[in-house]
């Protein structure tokens, strides 16, 4: 009897997948399929779960009667009464056409059949480990399961990915609250619409009341009393983007609600994505945030085009749709990222969200480096919880009409992209082969504080600091920021918090985020002027740092960063020009007015991921096999430079300790000069750092 039980139990459980028993594999072939074979991908293109007629025994709950709400941005709300299911991102014929574009005429779908394969994958590792989450924060698993699911059961009609789909949905749905006042209430509310939209017909009458319902009680109607007008970051995008696409989903059965909230939407989002993107669509955050926000973004984006025919506007927000250009030149030369403030790490990751921008600006240079990444196969080691590319399946649906295979995917043709506004950089490339042949230069100025927007709230000291790249080695790096969970724990005990980037805030005694542990210069002198410094060398947070200049001519290509602002009461005058010349060697000029009342001791540090050693003539740098030197020479003979090198962790004195949080930095080294300018001396320091 026992054995019999334990085969029964068996064979329920083998059921409840319902992958690789009953019914056909999921659709996960190699890539080498495209050019070969006779698999069909799970059947014809009529296989799969896409006819969205309501079976004969569906039962639809009743709509809201009353007339459509008039819009304030020119939306026609009848037209999303009139809808249908599904119609987030994709209605029922872009499913029909997707299905046939990655099954029968695969060979002609080639990128759009690989991004199909991958998130198959993904799908099928969600459901044969039955990923588990247990409450609103583990939001990155939450997106994850009902989306890939979702859209793997929509594809092939296996009823294993729409049991894992419908468990997690209803699971979330009877959790009390979606912690409205942190990003889970707007991822949950994107995946849960996604899901209740999709699966819509697979749903019955109680669940699809109960997944309403809980779109309404915990998402719109809590967003609807929190206002986002004022934060300017990814946090705008997801939370009104995510919650206002619940908003269309729901929009027939809560019109008041729903179009109050969609509204409110357009009205705050029109505000963050101008002080996101504008004018020339770089990140402020930088660029991992990019590929987090902007995913939310454009599904928003897309929900409103697809069904008014309009976005009110946001799309055409100078820069937004430029910041594709902002992503593919944030790639580095050998898998690596422009990385600053809180947003990006050394190592380079997909940006999914390039796909969409490639295919809106009919632009396939934008997509060159993530079809690199697709074709070696780094979609298929991501994490599943990397942030943005849990939407995957959606950015497939948003471009299944747009024709890769006839588009040439060649790189960008210029050299230097420039990006104005909140966190302005310039970025020069040579090269797009992703080898040791390129050399990458990016540059970095902006400011510290919260005086402009909140997306400073993940900024560093690292105002005229750069990331340079040759001959296959990152020469000056830019490191990650520490840890969330633990650096705002050591934060919180300490009194404070990650966004304090006010002159006090205790986030500048955070070594990695000090201008301490990034490529530039830095003073101890103080005349007082400014208050509330944690550290002499702290740089004043309210000061703004411009790019007065971009140089691309007589084989030097860089930027002129004006530092007089940030380094308010230690110079009185600081330019600083970065430049790659002849395409390959380094050199940074730094020119200095002390003040008048006392002399400016002054230190010059490059953060580099080599080892280094001095002499009382350079720097030497050496990396993998490769070398640079790194000299200086002054204007003045008479100010002398002395080279050194500095502890990859938190210094000790001049205010340092008190949050007490380990910052040590074990693969780092930290190289430069130091020199004492006299009172009211300008200098003019030349460093090169050559082969």
């Amino acid at each position: 009897m026992k054995r019999l039980m334990f085969l029964i139990f068996l064979l329920s459980c083998l059921s409840f997948l319902n992958i690789g028993c009953s019914e056909p594999d999921p659709i996960v072939p190699d890539d080498t399929e495209i050019n070969g074979g006779n698999n069909d991908d799970g059947g014809s293109e009529d296989n799969g779960n896409v006819n969205p007629t309501p079976p004969d025994e569906f039962i639809e709950e009743p709509n809201d009667p009353s007339a459509d709400p008039q819009s304030a941005y020119g939306l026609d709300y009848s037209k999303l009464a009139s809808a249908g299911h599904p119609r987030l991102l994709i209605d029922d014929e872009g499913f029909k056409s997707l299905k046939k574009k990655v099954t029968t005429d695969k060979r002609l779908n080639k990128t759009l059949y690989k991004l199909h394969t991958q998130i198959l994958k993904r799908a099928e590792k969600i459901v044969t480990e039955n990923r588990q989450f247990a409450v609103p924060n583990d939001h990155y698993l939450i997106v994850d399961n009902l989306v890939y699911c979702s859209y793997a059961y929509k594809m092939t009609g296996q009823s294993g990915y729409l049991t894992k789909a419908k468990a997690d949905l209803l699971k979330t749905c009877r959790f009390g609250a979606w912690n409205p006042s942190g990003l889970s209430i707007g991822e949950i509310s994107l995946a849960v619409a996604l899901a209740y939209d999709w699966l819509y017909y697979d749903l019955s009458l109680d669940e699809r009341k109960l997944v309403h319902k809980a779109m309404v009680d915990k998402g719109i109607r809590p967003m609807y009393n929190r206002s986002y007008a004022a934060t300017i970051g990814n946090w705008n995008s997801i939370c009104l983007g995510g919650v206002a696409c619940a908003s269309l989903a729901v929009y027939e059965k809560d019109k008041d609600i729903a179009v109050k909230q969609i509204e409110k939407a357009i009205k705050e989002n029109l505000v963050g994505v101008k002080g996101i993107y504008s004018p020339d669509g770089n990140y402020a955050e930088g660029c991992g945030y990019w590929e987090y926000g902007t995913a939310w973004e454009v599904c928003f984006l897309s929900c409103l085009e697809d069904i008014f025919g309009q976005t009110a506007g946001i799309k055409e927000t100078p820069g937004f749709m430029q910041s594709g250009k902002y992503a593919i030149y944030s790639h580095g030369t050998m898998n690596s990222q422009f990385s600053y403030n809180d947003g990006g790490g050394s190592a380079d990751s997909p940006f999914i969200t390039s796909w969409w921008f490639a295919a809106k600006n009919d632009d396939p240079s934008l997509i060159y480096a993530e079809k690199r990444m697709l074709d070696n196969g780094v979609y298929s080691d991501v994490p599943l919880e990397k942030e943005g590319f849990r939407l995957l399946p959606a950015m497939l649906c948003m471009i299944e009409d747009y024709d890769f295979e006839s588009k040439t995917i060649a790189p960008p043709t210029d050299d230097i992209w420039q990006g104005d506004g909140e966190m302005p950089i310039v970025i020069v490339r040579k090269g797009w082969n992703f080898d040791e042949s390129d050399v990458y230069l990016g540059i970095k100025a902006g400011h510290c504080n919260t005086w402009k927007t909140s997306a400073t709230a993940h900024s560093h000291m690292d105002i005229g600091s750069f990331v340079f790249e040759a001959e296959g080695v990152r020469w000056s790096d830019d490191i990650q920021r520490p840890g969330y969970t633990a650096w705002f724990d050591a934060l919180s005990k300490a009194g404070s918090r990650s966004g304090d980037t006010s002159q006090s805030g205790l986030r500048w005694d955070t070594f990695r985020v000090s201008n301490l542990c990034h490529s530039t210069i830095v003073s101890s002198t103080n005349d007082g002027s400014v208050a509330g410094k944690l550290h002499s060398t702290d740089y004043y947070v309210d000061g703004n740092a411009l790019i007065d200049k971009v140089i691309d001519s007589d084989g030097r290509q860089g930027a002129l960063v004006n530092m007089t602002e940030p380094m308010k009461g230690q110079v009185a005058r600081a330019y600083r020009t970065v430049e790659l010349v002849n395409g390959n060697e380094l050199v940074v000029t730094d020119e200095i007015t002390a003040l008048s009342s006392m002399d400016c001791k002054l230190e010059w540090r490059i953060f580099s991921v080599s080892s280094s050693s001095v002499t009382d003539s350079e720097v030497v740098l050496t990396k993998n096999g490769k070398k640079r030197t790194l000299t200086v020479s002054s204007s003045n003979p008479s100010v002398t430079t002395q080279y050194t090198t500095w502890p990859a962790n938190k210094p000790t004195g001049d205010g340092w300790g008190v949050l007490n949080f380990a910052q040590g930095i074990s693969d780092r080294t930290i190289a430069g000069w130091t020199a004492t300018i006299p009172a009211g001396m300008t200098v003019k320091f030349v460093t090169i750092l050559k082969k």
